[in-house]
């Protein structure tokens, strides 16, 4: 007689099996069949799991192999598309728009702007009128706001940064512009508005610290005389913010040596004071004759860099009593280049004196996205206005804040 075969363990219960199974509260997917005899076989079954099956039990090994590599490579790129999102920059430039006769130009909208970052055009998101004086708001319809002020915001009112350049060998024409423009000085004093301040500062054969940010007329006309002569200045009082005293070095400044050393100096020393500046530059010249024409200084890279992300615009007066010299290239070059405008004194002060003080009525904060330029390092900015007769006033480049 034949043995038996013994019976096959399978997922299938008998009947008896089932109804001791069915009575279990556990969850489907994890449903165990009960150790039980079969009636037929008398043979003890098998505990049997229907969970779901593993990564390992679904895919064979090279399937498994292939799959992490997929995910291996695809990190990277996910990184990579999340720096190219994070690395979109934007760019803040103060304009100021004029027309021929100096006047400015209101009114103006994103639309209207034509901006292009070596070469390339950029996209102009906003184009934010800023009134900065009385006579500008009320045109503008805008009024002074009246909340309290926080220690982040910008002060109130402008700022100005008032540098005599004061020739130690004492020319005859330098010296004299100086002392004949003292007057007209004296009017750009009396128009400031309330909320205005000035520090002052004077170069000879040094950088010397005359007055720190007061809104105190006579205080500042007192400094701009002091600063004819070439005197070691008593140390300003402190002041409260905004102050630069305390971001001066008295080694530093006599150690300055050129006037685009101690540009660097002053543009560190606002550079936390939130807000546009202007630098009133009374002087003579820039930069140094070589080879028949005129160079910039050796430092003048760093300080129009250091001016620029101070927000330190250049409007230079030229007190030279001369029609032309060649020194006045380089004095065109910084106002050029930060944004600014140059206007010489002689024959017609008054005329300079007018140029400058409308240009100073207001500007647009222009916030631009720079275009697709993986090159880092200095840019070149140019801004032009889709009307005639506009002639814009902004800076000539851009630095990468890496770059430096």
């Amino acid at each position: 007689m034949a043995p038996r075969r013994p019976q096959p363990f399978g997922l299938v219960p008998v009947a008896a099996d089932l109804r001791r199974c069915s009575s279990s509260t556990m969850p489907p997917h994890r449903l165990l069949l009960a150790p039980c005899l079969s009636a037929a076989s008398g043979t003890k079954r098998k505990s049997v799991s229907l969970r779901p099956a593993t990564l390992a039990e679904r895919y064979p090994c090279c399937v498994r192999r292939l799959l992490v590599a997929i995910i291996v490579i695809s990190l990277p790129l996910a990184a990579q598309q999340l720096r190219e999102q994070i690395t979109v920059e934007r760019i803040l430039v103060d304009a100021r728009v004029v027309d021929n006769n100096g006047d400015l130009i209101l009114g103006l909208t994103p639309a209207d702007f034509i901006v292009r970052v070596d070469g390339k055009p950029a996209t102009v998101e906003a184009a934010d009128w800023i009134p900065e004086t009385a006579a500008q708001r009320e045109i503008a319809d805008v009024e002074e706001p009246e909340s309290p002020q926080s220690p982040a915001s910008p002060p109130r009112g402008r700022l100005f940064i008032y540098f005599f350049q004061t020739d130690f060998a004492r020319n005859a024409p330098r010296i004299g512009g100086q002392l004949s423009f003292l007057h007209y000085a004296d009017e750009m004093i009396d128009d400031l508005e309330e909320g205005d301040r000035v520090c002052v500062f004077s170069f000879d054969s040094h950088l010397k610290f005359r007055l720190d940010f007061t809104d105190d007329k006579r205080q500042i006309k007192d400094a701009i005389r002091e600063a004819v002569l070439i005197n070691e200045p008593p140390k300003p009082p402190i002041v409260p913010n905004p102050s630069v005293a305390r971001h001066l070095e008295p080694k530093q400044m006599k150690d300055c040596k050129s006037s685009d050393e101690a540009f660097i100096l002053i543009a560190n020393a606002v550079r936390g004071i939130q807000g546009p500046k202007s630098m009133i530059l009374f002087g003579w010249g820039l930069g140094k004759r070589s080879g028949g024409q005129v160079v910039m200084d050796r430092k003048y890279p760093i300080a129009r860099y250091a001016l620029e992300t101070s927000r330190v615009t250049v409007f230079a007066i030229d007190t030279t009593q001369a029609d032309y010299h060649d020194l006045e290239l380089g004095l065109q070059q910084a106002a050029y280049d930060t944004g600014g405008l140059y206007a010489r004194a002689f024959r017609f002060p008054q005329l300079a004196v007018n140029q400058v003080q409308k240009a100073l009525g207001g500007h647009y904060e222009l916030e631009v996205r720079k275009p697709d330029i993986t090159r880092r390092g200095t840019h070149t900015i140019e801004v032009e206005v889709k009307r005639r007769g506009a002639n814009v006033l902004a800076r000539s480049t851009y630095v990468d804040s890496e770059s430096l």
